[in-house]
């Protein structure tokens, strides 16, 4: 009786932990993806401007982010007519775009010419996209 007891106290515990980044709002988890990708994409931007180039391991820190923002976006499915939603969308493939532009750099040893400004632009293009999006978000679009 008593292993039953806690076998379903178990079973509903791992049913709450996994289902609980759900219960927060649409626009709550939107805004946590935007600030992850854009700090990112800002981190990545600051390692090349300092001459370091990121490594291959380091590379799927700058790909994971997508990843789970993807999965968000999947999970919201029912949000896809919303601005805020597409925006989103819009944000991850033009971050993915960078982080690819990148990695091909690294691939082929040419960290040193990627170019700083062009780089920069592209992270500032990338954090007013996130404000737009934030900005639908919170007026429920």
């Amino acid at each position: 009786m008593l292993r039953v007891a806690r076998s379903t106290m178990v079973a509903c515990l791992l049913a709450t932990l996994s289902t609980s980044c759900l219960w927060r709002s649409y626009a709550d988890i939107l805004s946590v993806h935007l600030d992850v990708v854009t700090q990112t994409a800002s981190k990545l931007c600051s390692v090349i401007e300092a001459g370091r180039g990121p490594s291959a391991e380091a590379m799927a820190e700058y790909v994971y982010p997508a990843q789970r923002a993807r999965e968000f976006l999947r999970q919201y499915g029912g949000y896809s007519d919303r601005a805020s939603y597409r925006k989103l969308g819009a944000l991850l493939d033009r971050y993915e775009g960078m982080v690819r532009r990148v990695d091909a750099a690294r691939a082929g040893g040419s960290d040193a010419k990627l170019d700083q400004a062009a780089l920069n632009g592209e992270c500032d293009a990338l954090k007013a996209l996130a404000e737009e999006a934030r900005g639908e978000a919170r007026a429920g679009r």
